[in-house]
């Protein structure tokens, strides 16, 4: 028997190896994969925002009558590419190239530019879209005036720039619109009203139409107001006699109405210098508020539409004043087995209030009060408190602080005078005007402590 060729022998033993290098790289391959996988495994979830979708392929002069609803994807990506994925990275679209005007169903589409990344499934994966051609049309412009002139008065035709306006949009929205108006207010008044008013696109039950453009949106509107033949209007002036009491002022006067309408020849009416008096109002001895019916003092042959008679108001108020008044400090909240010692005489209290009130004040209604609860032995900064009747308010003390010292009654040796001492004061208050009184202190000495 003849020995195999030595050729064959090693082109077999070649193969051999070659296909256990490759059995090896394979298993290579697959075990760096596993332990890839370990490290960063595969994740599946949904993209926790909703994505946006666009439109592509729409037409020149068409358009979506309604915005595409986002999508939602469930995508599967490494644990370490779900830290990076942004929006940004995913394009979502319907595309409607070569589709008409009308009704469709469209499959969103959905990329993303990261690597490793897989798009698995999209929630509703498809869009119910109208489409529609856009057109424009010439409707006119109606002003409707919403409310009145005053009384005696009344408004003519509006006059109003321009008379047509441009309305664009789809034209099942288009095709709707009548019109282009708005809604005038006069607000009672009594003469020409000139505004620039913004309109808006109506339908044939005068119902605002959205999702169209008006051109121009707003037009200039002239309402002419003229008063009726025979008929004027005229502010009634209440007719005050006399002065409040003394200290007190008019504060305010309120006439309801505070205008009348006269009805009259026009040669009459003309001869009103544009107000109507009422009759007389007394004052004297006014220390508070008067309501009273009054009539109005009417000249003859002329008339008052609505009643003859109006409601005056007047208020009459204390007058302000001011007054500086002096105080010996009370002490109050000393603690048990201390004494205090105040070395300032008395402080000066500004006031202000009304000035009847002010020149009545007697020496209890004004107190300047040191709180010392609380504090120990030792010289302390005390900020004093101001007690006051009703009506009175403190307009500054100075000092601001009252220098105190505390000391330990066993030990302390008192010298001055005493916190209790009470002054006796007398205050000349001028309304408004701030005084300072004369001040009589009458001390009350502590006993002299035995050495």
């Amino acid at each position: 028997m003849k020995p195999a060729p030595l050729y064959g022998t090693t082109a077999k033993r070649i193969l051999d190896q070659l296909g256990t290098l490759l059995l090896a790289v394979i298993l290579a391959l697959i075990v760096w994969l596993i332990a890839i996988t370990e490290q960063d495994p595969l994740t599946v979830r949904d993209f926790p925002t909703p994505i946006p979708v666009t439109t592509r392929g729409l037409a020149e002069g068409y358009v979506l009558l309604q915005e595409v609803e986002p999508v939602i994807a469930s995508i599967e990506a490494p644990k370490t590419q779900w830290d990076q994925l942004k929006l940004a990275d995913f394009n979502a679209y319907i595309d409607v190239n070569g589709l008409d005007a009308g009704v469709y169903d469209v499959d969103v589409q959905l990329e993303v530019d990261m690597a490793d990344v897989r798009i698995l499934a999209l929630a509703n994966p498809q869009r119910h879209v109208q489409i529609d051609r856009m057109i424009s049309k010439e409707v006119p412009v109606r002003i409707e005036v919403a409310d009145s002139t005053a009384f005696g008065y009344e408004w003519q035709t509006p006059v109003y720039d321009p008379v047509t306006v441009n309305v664009s949009g789809p034209s099942s929205l288009v095709e709707q619109v009548e019109a282009a108006g708005a809604s005038i207010y006069l607000r009672n008044a009594k003469s020409q009203v000139d505004r620039l008013q913004v309109i808006t696109a109506l339908n044939a039950l005068n119902q605002f139409v959205s999702g169209v453009t008006v051109t121009p949106s707003t037009v200039n509107v002239v309402v002419p107001v003229t008063r009726l033949p025979d008929r004027k209007e005229a502010a009634v002036r209440p007719t005050l006699v006399g002065q409040p009491d003394a200290g007190y002022r008019l504060s305010a006067v309120k006439v309801e109405p505070s205008s009348v309408v006269l009805s009259g020849d026009n040669a009459l009416l003309d001869e009103v210098p544009g107000f109507i008096e009422t009759e007389p109002l007394e004052l004297a001895g006014t220390t508070g508020e008067i309501r009273k019916i009054v009539s109005l003092v009417v000249p003859d042959g002329i008339s008052v539409l609505g009643g003859n008679n109006v409601f005056v108001t007047i208020t009459v108020s204390p007058i302000e004043g001011g007054a500086t008044v002096q105080r010996r400090p009370i002490v109050e909240n000393l603690g048990e087995g201390l004494e205090a010692t105040i070395e300032l005489e008395s402080v000066d209290v500004i006031l202000r209030g009304p000035a009847p009130q002010l020149e009545k004040l007697t020496e209890d209604d004004v107190k300047v009060v040191l709180d010392l609860g609380g504090l120990l032995a030792g010289v302390h900064s005390v900020r004093p408190r101001v007690a006051l009747p009703n009506g009175i308010s403190p307009e500054g003390i100075l000092p601001e602080t009252v220098e105190v010292r505390i000391s330990n009654r066993e030990t302390s040796t008192p010298f001055g005078e005493s916190p209790l001492a009470t002054p006796v004061s007398t205050t000349t208050v001028t309304p408004g005007v701030t005084q300072t009184p004369t001040v009589r202190s009458n001390p009350i000495l502590p006993p002299t402590p035995t050495p």
